[in-house]
């Protein structure tokens, strides 16, 4: 007995989920020339490649602001920091982050409509996934009827998807046991996003 996917069930989309000047203030500083972004040669895992036309390995950059293991990693924390009051308000739980990073997704020549990268969970654990749009964009989020099984760690079948669009000031949160994907830019210039995995 297989539930028709139910994306509301899921994940929940949240226009303007910042006010609109803290909006502002983030994407200007995070398309600062002074803002450092650092370089990941291809996005991955690290589990056998998916040899699957939809995923699409490439490269990516990163900017790491907060990790669990090792707390606040970057001077932009503190700034981003309210993230998760604005997460509480809409009935989420507060109880810090695991991690809090951002990604910047660049054009890629190779990569075609309709493909994503490896879908993947960002921890094996419980935990909440907001994925904040700093900006516009066309590189569309994926999520996946399919979650984490720790008995099948090496899925390669996720079932059937849903897309988010990247509307700056939009947030997505779902269960981060749920497989997802990003995708790269093929209209627009750049795709920058902040993920947060939240505590349960």
């Amino acid at each position: 007995y297989h539930q028709l996917f139910s994306p509301e069930a899921i994940m929940k989309i949240i226009d303007n989920f910042l006010p609109k000047k803290f909006q502002d203030e983030i994407e200007i500083m995070m398309t600062a020339n002074s803002f450092p972004w650092y370089y990941r040669p291809r996005e991955s895992s690290g589990r056998p490649k998916l040899n699957d036309p939809m995923y699409h390995y490439t490269h990516d950059f990163v900017h790491t602001f907060y990790d669990d293991e090792q707390g606040p990693m970057s001077n932009y924390y503190t700034f981003l920091q309210p993230i998760k009051y604005f997460a509480e308000e809409k009935g989420y739980p507060n109880n810090g982050f695991h991690r809090l990073k951002a990604n910047l997704n660049l054009q890629d020549p190779d990569f075609k409509e309709g493909q994503c990268f490896e879908p993947h969970v960002d921890m094996p654990s419980p935990h909440t996934v907001c994925i904040y749009y700093v900006n516009d964009s066309d590189g569309y989020t994926y999520i996946f009827d399919k979650m984490f099984d720790q008995s099948n760690p090496d899925q390669t079948k996720f079932g059937e998807y849903k897309t988010v669009k990247p509307v700056k000031g939009r947030a997505v949160f779902f269960n981060g046991l749920y497989y997802h994907a990003g995708s790269s830019p093929i209209k627009d210039q750049s795709r920058i996003i902040i993920n947060a995995d939240f505590v349960n």
